[in-house]
């Protein structure tokens, strides 16, 4: 497909993240972020199955460019009254986030040394709670960037007792510039981390590559307290 066929299909020309100033080259080319935004929407149909009208207080981590919590699908069934929350900490995508939807911003680099005391605060300050807070909480295509460990550690007091956690993943896809050293191995690992911290599995599958820049399984794993 022709790189400006691409372009009129999808918005991918993001502030802050120009195609022309690209300097991950093939890694986050347009072809690229193309790929992002349909592999993103893998988590989609979890996320419908789970929808009802008590799931309202709803984070998503790292959306980037392409919030899953405000697709039209998932827009047609979750309540009204719903309150969507995004952990970013790209201030380009703030902006575009906040200029297009009604949320909330926790503004957080998960990396930080100080991201556990820095969570609870930033919590503690916009909705006075930190505990038991969230019904359900999304990790989609950024566990690679980050201490995925120390998230998992900290989100699992600030999401309610019978919350879900929905994870989407392929293990070293991406931008390998920007992975982390902290990044899971496999996927098995990000399962037996969760369980070490006290998650439970509620679902787990591993679905098959769609492009053949994927070295490895999808695994989409649901995690309950």
């Amino acid at each position: 497909m022709r790189k400006d066929s691409i372009e009129k299909t999808y918005d991918v020309e993001w502030p802050g993240w120009s195609l022309d100033n690209n300097k991950f080259g093939k890694d986050f080319d347009a072809a690229a972020r193309i790929r992002m935004i349909e592999t993103g929407r893998k988590l989609l149909p979890y996320l419908l199955d789970y929808a009802n009208p008590s799931l309202k207080k709803i984070l998503e981590i790292g959306p980037f460019f392409t919030p899953i919590l405000f697709s039209d699908e998932l827009e047609n069934v979750l309540p009204k009254d719903k309150q969507i929350s995004f952990l970013e900490n790209d201030q380009n995508v703030i902006n575009w986030l906040t200029g297009k939807f009604d949320c909330n911003i926790l503004k957080l680099d998960i990396n930080a040394s100080t991201f556990p005391d820095a969570l609870k605060q930033k919590m503690t300050t916009q909705f006075g709670v930190y505990e038991n807070y969230y019904d359900a909480i999304t990790i989609s295509q950024i566990v690679n960037y980050i201490d995925y460990k120390l998230l998992l550690k900290n989100i699992f007091t600030c999401l309610k007792s019978d919350g879900k956690i929905f994870i989407n993943n392929v293990i070293d896809y991406g931008i390998p510039e920007l992975f982390s050293e902290k990044r899971p191995t496999s996927n098995q690992e990000i399962i037996n981390v969760a369980i070490s911290l006290g998650y439970k599995i509620e679902f787990r599958e591993e679905l098959p590559r769609t492009f053949g820049e994927e070295p490895h399984p999808r695994l989409i794993l649901i995690l309950t307290k």
